[in-house]
């Protein structure tokens, strides 16, 4: 290669300190990419891959406009890809020479605080773990809302859970740690291997000892967007103890935030509550959701602000319409505290504080400022003040000028009306010398040469006194002489530059302006949590109010009582009086149902809209029910449906036995536990073993809530062995030889499987179905051999085995023979004739 140009040197030193990111180098109005970075690119970006150089040693390349570079940055970061931003640090038309260049941030999915490349209302987490002895430290933050919290723990289950849960979108880990990140994830998001130098001082609260994973966390962001994070709020211990547990299958299971089916919001208990009005409100559902209260008075202090909002009508009216016309004041605010906001940023934020001032005037007369959750509510009145003097029409850039209004700044003014009025300013001017000069026919003109000047005629300039005018000769023509005055140089030149002063004046006052709205970033951000929680229980109070929920109460006895429970997303998605509901009873000496039922009957969705009333009411909602007393529950765990995980090589079977498991090792007697045709994934017998196991495990040495469906009719007869154990069962008939769906709980087993008739259902065909039915009168006729029930005990079956599967004496006394050998204390020739025998004896037989 010839020697690289000035250019393309600076270009390569920047480049060596950046291997890992995608360098968009700007140059003039565009950034730049070059050679591999400029191949993936434009097959990313789907534009023109072009070159430099062409003649000789081609250089490939392509580029994006820079004013429109967020869009192109945004799905290179959806894609996985890190973006370096490299600006032109120097105004090229006053630098002789190579411009100065510089890295001003490295764009990460986890370092985000733009608005874009961020899903509305979904939190965009970066999590940093480090190992020690044992102990894992978490830590995680969303620095566009400046949220950052940390946790620690030894258990790996627990670990993967809170992980997976969390949904991190890139994850930072040391050398020593990097082994964590593949044991928790088959296919794990972008992550990158950063050793921590020591941080500067950060606030966290009293019990946060996480400060390793912290250090790592706030270093990595710090090395990314290159300055201090001044938005950040305290670190906040993330207790796994103070919420109820949720782990990633239940949240999958339960469809609370999408459904399971189309991976759509639609569909889910996210859907079904979100009524807010802002982005924030939106992230905050999410939150309350994924983590319901456990302590009774954080419930109930819930249950009253809701009630107070379902009761007041108008007010709530009130309040929503001033929601309706907030921004995201959270990531406002972020992108504030990292200097870069534009005017629209600041116009939103504007807007979004005009209302308060109404808001909490709203929430004085329902007297829910004297409540913890919007005690000391700040308006903000000084901030918005502030911030009225910006055009309600912002630029694009804040280059651009006309972001301020009229009236807010005299010398602004003085050049808006220069730049705008020029025309009526020389026309009054030529008026003005016309009459103090007497000559009528004055003109007034322009050229590139020497700008603005006033044109005599001939004749007229021949008797004129240029002199005593002030007029200085320029240029004679043929039949005219052109002249100028010192007010017209002066306004000429004020004319000229007019625009380009009031644009840069304009940029001073923003970046001013945005500097002294620093100051109120804590405020800020304090309030946004207010807003968030006062939309999310708005949200609360309106469906509540819609679909007729009520309130329900706390026992202190463990006992459920639940009278015309509903499902809330089916009921919402068939019609309120199509749905059926239905009842559970139990107490803590009655504590498991064994539900059977025929398939598509409703067995899984009575199971799963216990689940959800549970959460709904622990979140402080209102529930589905004509009655509901609940206690309070510390975890829900589920198995539910049949999925497997292909990229690791797991069945669906060992999915769900890693889920059971995780359920039989975390759960309490104050737990929930759901479990859907455990062991349908394997052969019947081991299967109906295994379901079998189960229950009397959480019987005898959990005691936990327990709703457990099967189809092994045979498990019935446990009821008669565990006290805790009652048979439900959903009803369904027969009418007319058609199967028919009574979508009804009922007490005890049920009495016969309708497996064929749900076949018919699916419209198999005719043939299949009848020959079915044969075989099953077949199998029922015939007399399996069954061995006495031991105590404990329901059934014993043998299977018949072909007389070749039998295990012969002789077939015992060379498996006795080879179990008795001790290898450890055999020569290897002792071994080989050992086995040499035993061959021969198995071909004799």
């Amino acid at each position: 290669m010839r020697e690289p140009t000035p250019m393309m040197k600076q270009y390569f030193s920047i480049k060596d300190n950046h291997p890992d990111s995608l360098l968009l180098f700007r140059l003039g109005d565009f950034y730049e990419l070059f050679y591999d970075d400029a191949i993936t690119a434009a097959k990313v970006l789907e534009i023109t891959l072009t070159s430099r150089d062409k003649s000789q040693d081609p250089i490939p390349m392509c580029g994006v406009p820079y004013h429109s570079a967020r869009g192109y940055i945004a799905k290179l970061i959806d894609n996985g890809y890190k973006v370096a931003i490299c600006e032109q640090m120097e105004d090229p038309r006053a630098t002789k020479g190579m411009v100065k260049r510089e890295v001003v941030r490295v764009i990460t999915p986890g370092t985000l605080i733009d608005d874009f490349g961020m899903e509305d209302g979904v939190s965009n987490f970066i999590l940093a773990l480090t190992e020690t002895d044992g102990l894992t430290e978490v830590s995680y933050a969303d620095i566009s809302t400046g949220e950052i919290f940390a946790f620690s723990t030894s258990d790996s289950s627990e670990l993967k859970s809170e992980i997976e849960t969390l949904t991190p979108r890139e994850l930072v880990t040391n050398k020593e740690s990097e082994g964590l990140i593949h044991q928790i994830y088959n296919d794990p998001p972008l992550y990158t291997v950063f050793e921590a130098e020591q941080p500067s001082d950060y606030d966290y609260e009293d019990d946060v000892t996480e400060h390793q994973a912290i250090n790592l966390l706030l270093n990595y962001i710090r090395a990314q967007n290159m300055q201090e994070l001044k938005h950040l709020k305290t670190v906040e211990k993330h207790r796994i103890n103070t919420f109820m547990k949720l782990n990633y299958a239940a949240i999958s299971n339960l469809e609370l935030l999408e459904n399971l089916q189309t991976k759509k919001v639609k569909g889910s208990l996210f859907w079904y509550l979100n009524r807010t009005e802002t982005p924030m409100g939106k992230r905050q559902l999410r939150k309350l959701i994924e983590r319901p209260l456990v302590t009774k008075s954080d419930i109930e202090n819930r249950q009253s602000i809701v009630s107070t909002l379902i009761d007041n009508y108008e007010e709530r009216q009130g309040l929503t319409n001033i929601l309706n016309h907030v921004y995201d004041i959270e990531r406002l605010v972020g992108r504030l505290a990292f200097n870069n906001v534009d005017v629209k940023d600041l116009v939103q934020l504007r807007d979004s504080l005009h209302g308060l001032p109404d808001l909490k005037a709203l929430l004085n007369s329902l007297q829910l400022t004297s409540t913890k959750t919007f005690k000391d509510f700040d308006s903000l009145e000084d901030a918005f003040e502030r911030l009225v003097v910006l055009t309600d029409t912002p630029p694009k850039t804040i280059r651009e000028g006309k972001i301020f209004k009229d009236g807010v700044d005299d010398a602004l003014d003085k050049l808006r009306d220069i730049s705008n009025n020029a025309r009526t300013w020389l026309n009054n001017y030529l008026e003005t010398e016309k009459e103090r000069t007497g000559i009528k026919n004055l003109k007034i003109g322009f050229n590139k040469v020497f700008g603005y000047y006033l044109e005599i005629s001939k004749v007229q300039a021949m008797n004129f006194d240029a002199e005593k005018h002030e007029y200085n000769r320029k240029q004679t023509l043929t039949n005219a002489e052109r002249f100028i005055t010192p007010e017209l140089k002066e306004m000429e030149s004020q004319i000229l530059t007019a625009e380009d002063d009031s644009v840069k004046l304009e940029y001073n006052m923003f970046t001013e302006l945005r500097t002294d709205m620093m100051a109120y970033v804590t405020r800020l951000q304090r309030t946004a949590e207010q807003i968030a929680t006062l939309d999310t229980l708005i949200s609360f109070a309106l469906v509540s109010n819609d679909y007729h929920l009520i309130q329900p109460e706390f026992t202190k006895d463990k006992s459920i009582d639940l009278t015309d429970a509903r499902h809330p997303i089916v009921e919402r998605m068939l019609n309120e009086n199509t749905y059926v509901p239905n009842d559970l009873q139990m107490t803590g000496d009655n504590f498991i149902y064994l539900i059977t039922g025929p398939n598509m009957s409703g067995k899984s969705t009575y199971m799963r809209q216990i689940a959800l009333i549970i959460i709904m009411a622990q979140m402080g909602m209102r529930v589905p029910a004509a009655r509901a007393k609940l206690p309070i529950f510390d975890a829900i765990y589920t198995r539910i449906g049949a999925s497997d995980d292909l990229s690791s090589g797991k069945s669906t079977f060992m999915i769900e036995m890693m889920e059971a498991n995780t359920a039989l090792q975390h759960a309490t007697k104050d737990s929930l536990l759901i479990f859907d045709e455990i062991g349908r994934g394997t052969s019947t017998y081991d299967g109906m073993a295994l379901a079998q196991a189960m229950l009397k495990y959480i019987h005898d040495e959990i005691g936990a809530k327990t709703l457990f469906s099967t189809h092994y009719h045979e498990l019935t007869n446990l009821e008669d062995s565990l006290s805790g154990l009652s048979n439900v069962h959903v009803k369904a008939t027969e009418y007319d030889g058609k199967l028919v769906f009574l979508h009804k709980v009922k007490p005890g087993a049920v009495e016969k499987s309708y497996g064929i008739h749900v076949a018919k259902l699916a419209e198999l065909p005719d043939r299949v179905t009848e020959l079915a039915a044969d075989y099953l009168s077949s199998y029922e006729s015939q007399n399996f051999n069954q061995q006495p029930a031991a105590k404990d005990d329901i059934f014993q079956l043998e299977l018949p085995l072909d007389d070749s599967e039998t295990v012969t004496k002789q077939d015992k006394k060379l498996l006795a023979e080879l179990t008795a050998l001790d290898l450890n204390n055999m020569t290897p020739m002792a071994a080989l004739n050992t086995l040499h025998d035993l061959v021969n004896k198995a071909k004799e037989d």
